[in-house]
């Protein structure tokens, strides 16, 4: 899918603050579904409207195994890649394709979230989070602990993204294998045998968990912030719980590649990504919470970020054990 984006409107209303960008094509493949990406490649074309923004969308596994196609070849076909910091430090580790490059306004992003390598820049968190459908289930039954899933009563009613086919995913299978293993027997790889009871349904992508929850057809599922804050937006009858264990951070980002074919278009785009104005939209752009200190933000449910526990995932380690996290997590699922 592409999106062809060249707008000449609003520039003098936003172009402050921002580096001039030559003219020409920017191409940038992208992990982001189009609908996340449109508001974004708007506000950049405002800011520059001499560049043409080319953004192809692949889900994220599919992604990467273009990339890894391209730069085994040595000829990427973009200039900028959108995929969450664990899989962009995972080609970088590989092929040593990504530009190192310090964006204008980068001290206003939290530390937290920042790649200590330079080679990603950081455009919003996205935490992982329970959804359901406020049709089928009441408030007060919904669980509050992750652990509440292996209840034998949402048998054949969960979703969850495969992680053959889901890199988001990954951030999630982290949290309960690794980072929560030695809080209880409901932890571990175990919490995925348990739930393997339930019967989840394992799909491709969050998008189409959150229409599956908002339909009712799988009324409770393991989604990430970004789905369910477009259910608000579109006002689907689905709610949210922040479980008690807290949620996984997966940090969603872009990176320059280091052939970029146009340089100063991508240094500008990654200038762009974390100015005040992109981080505005970020709620309705990405779906995720802004990185920017500045930049005030409640989740979609009114919840404030200071009464989430977000737990920053360790994107090195899934980076590194991917391939052996999609062996144990089938094994633990009986598939």
């Amino acid at each position: 899918m592409k999106t062809n984006v060249t707008l000449a409107t609003l520039a003098m209303i936003l172009a402050a603050g921002h580096a001039a960008a030559q003219d020409g094509t920017l191409r940038i493949y992208s992990a982001y579904p189009d609908e996340h990406m449109r508001a974004l490649v708007e506000g950049f074309g405002a800011v520059h409207p001499d560049v043409e923004v080319l953004v192809s969308v692949q889900p994220g596994e599919q992604l990467l195994s273009t990339l890894e196609l391209e730069l085994r070849a040595g000829s990427p076909q973009a200039d900028v890649v959108g995929l969450n910091q664990a899989s962009i430090g995972a080609l970088q580790q590989s092929h040593s394709a990504f530009a190192q490059y310090t964006p204008e306004g980068y001290d206003a992003v939290r530390a937290e979230v920042r790649d200590e390598s330079g080679t990603s820049v950081p455009a919003c968190v996205n935490l992982y989070l329970i959804q359901y459908n406020t049709n089928s289930i009441d408030a007060a039954d919904a669980p509050t602990h992750w652990t509440g899933l292996l209840d034998p009563k949402w048998a054949d009613q969960i979703a969850l993204a495969d992680p053959a086919s889901s890199q988001s995913v990954h951030s999630f299978i982290w949290f309960i294998s690794e980072y929560m293993a030695d809080k209880g027997d409901d932890y571990g790889w175990s919490y995925f045998e348990k739930l393997s009871a339930n019967a989840p349904r394992l799909e491709r992508s969050h998008g189409t968990i959150r229409d599956m929850t908002a339909g009712g057809e799988r009324p409770i599922a393991v989604q990430l912030l970004a789905n369910g804050q477009t259910s608000a937006n579109r006002g689907d009858p689905t709610s949210l719980v922040w479980p008690a264990e807290g949620s996984p951070g997966e940090i969603s980002s872009f990176a320059m590649f280091e052939a970029a074919a146009n340089a100063p278009a991508a240094q500008a785009w990654l200038d762009y990504i974390v100015s005040a104005d992109a981080q505005a939209l970020m709620p309705d752009a990405l779906g995720c919470a802004p990185v920017r200190n500045d930049v005030a933000y409640t989740f979609p449910d009114g919840t404030a970020v200071g009464d989430v526990t977000i737990v920053p995932v360790d994107s090195e380690f899934i980076a590194r054990e991917r391939e052996s996290q999609i062996d144990r997590f089938n094994t633990a699922m009986g598939r």
